[in-house]
């Protein structure tokens, strides 16, 4: 009895030493085979919404362990130094728990922005310690923007009451940040290009998103949508040299501040090629004909790519300055009350601004995204080539149209294209509709406009509108012809 009660005091040293030296996983490894020990490894999600351009939805790469979240938290796994095996006791004070960073800004600390404030009111807001940081006449949204830093001491909740509170200070707000809404996909989880039953075979790689909604182009034997009007994009920059983009129409608007650091090229560009891209072998533009003028109102700080609210508007404005019409938002953030006035004169203006943004990626549960929670904006979710809905996208009353924004093909920041997902890539193609009608029809207006869209479409979730693709998933297939909207095929 002696003898086996030494021999298990020498097993249980031997595990002991094991677990010590070699640590937990590898000992559950020996345990239970190399499917368990694999079980123990360091995890990994599995996830492939990683952008090889560095690029993302709100933030820029955040390092290997890293993980972000639908709601936009960046969750860093933190592994073991170099050398040392998890479960290993090291030497020294023990190694910190995980880090959940704090979730990006959403808005400028100690800033408010106010329009059409009068010159009374400001003085007052001044005796009272607030300071004017920027004044700025945006005649083409009808506004004078006010950028206010706050007084020592007050709170930006106090800070936003007390000029609400002033006869002129009804549009006080904070000033707000906005991202871009994408979720890049890697090639592997993309399907390949189907050839499809026409006059001509389709080649290039988003055959299956312009066959969902019908897109009328040469191949199908009905003369291509033509483009005369300008068409705007507010976004991050745009590489206008991408093989994609070369012979394009593109002017870019840099409204960047000088404070911060220049945005990528990774979003925006992805965008404009959708619109205008020239590689009609592989990725066309939906109006590669078309003039388009992006504006680039993002930077980046602290590995978040962010544009404020008073840049956003300052974008709207050079628009108007440029006479364009149609205006493509892929981004979102919360809501504002300057924003929403500006937005509000565009498209009250004769003949008006047709305005269109992407519905969020913050998931089905998540609260209205803005700008495309406005009325006066149209709201376009994502769906994938099956027509289902894609899984992050944002849902409410107010979402207008759906289109395709699930492995959609475009380019990248540098050279070649790859897969995009996310409701921002969804909008280009209602943008791209949009720009169609207004060309056939130059005075319509905004409502006009969005109620001839809202029946180009097919029903695909409740009947009638639904608050999981608003009126329908785009269909197209009769945008060129005579009679649609008033125009003739050019």
């Amino acid at each position: 009895m002696t003898v086996w009660r030494n021999l298990a005091r020498a097993n249980r040293a031997i595990w002991l030493v094991a677990l010590l030296v070699f640590g937990g996983d590898a000992v559950a490894g020996w345990l239970y085979g190399s499917e368990a020990g694999a079980a123990f490894a360091d995890d990994d999600d599995g996830d492939d919404d990683d952008d090889d351009d560095g690029g993302g939805s709100s933030s820029s790469s955040v390092g290997s362990g890293a993980a972000t979240s639908g709601d936009g938290v960046t969750v860093r796994r933190v592994r073991p130094p170099q050398g040392q095996r998890r479960g290993t006791r090291a030497s020294g004070p023990a190694r910190p728990a995980a880090r959940v960073d704090s979730p990006p800004p959403a808005a400028a600390p100690r800033e408010i922005v106010v329009t059409n404030l009068s010159d009374g009111d400001a003085a007052l807001l001044v005796s009272e310690g607030f300071t004017v940081i920027e004044k700025t006449d945006l005649a083409d949204v009808a506004v004078v923007l006010y950028r206010l830093r706050t007084p020592d001491g007050l709170t930006l909740e106090a800070a936003r009451s007390r000029v609400r509170a002033l006869p002129t200070g009804a549009t006080g707000d904070f000033n707000h940040f906005y991202r871009t809404q994408q979720d890049a996909l890697s090639p592997a989880s993309a399907p390949a290009a189907v050839p499809v039953p026409g006059p001509a075979l389709c080649a290039h790689l988003n055959c299956g998103a312009l066959d969902l909604i019908g897109w009328p182009t040469a191949r199908a034997g009905v003369p291509q949508c033509r483009v005369s009007v300008p068409v705007g994009m507010i976004d991050t920059g745009v590489n206008a040299r991408h093989d994609s983009l070369i012979g394009a129409d593109i002017e870019v608007v840099r409204l960047t501040p000088d404070a911060v650091d220049p945005s990528g090229a990774v979003h925006g560009t992805a965008v404009a090629a959708l619109l205008v891209g020239q590689m009609a072998d592989r990725v066309p533009g939906l109006i590669a004909e078309a003039r388009l003028v992006a504006v680039d109102i993002f930077g980046r700080a602290a590995g978040d790519e962010r544009a404020s609210v008073a840049t956003l508007i300052r974008g709207l404005d050079a628009l108007g300055q440029r006479d364009v019409r149609v205006i493509n938002l892929s981004l979102a953030g919360p809501p504002n009350a300057a924003l929403e006035a500006a937005l509000l004169h565009l498209a009250s203006s004769d003949p008006g601004v047709i305005v269109l943004a992407a519905a969020g990626n913050g998931g089905p549960g998540a609260e209205v995204a803005y700008p495309a929670g406005y009325a006066s904006v149209l709201a376009v979710t994502a769906v994938d080539r099956r027509g289902q809905i894609y899984r992050r996208a944002q849902r409410g009353p107010h979402l207008d149209l759906a289109a395709p924004g699930v492995d959609v093909w475009s380019a990248t920041s540098i050279k070649g294209v790859r897969p995009r997902t996310g409701t921002s890539f969804a909008v280009p193609f209602a943008t791209a509709a949009a720009a169609v009608l207004v060309s056939r029809d130059p005075l319509a207006t905004p409502a006009a406009v969005s109620a001839q869209l809202r029946t180009l479409v097919r029903d695909i979730g409740a009947a009638g509108p639904d608050e999981v693709f608003g009126a329908g998933l785009l269909a197209l297939g009769s945008l060129c012809q005579p009679g649609i909207f008033g125009g003739s095929v050019e």
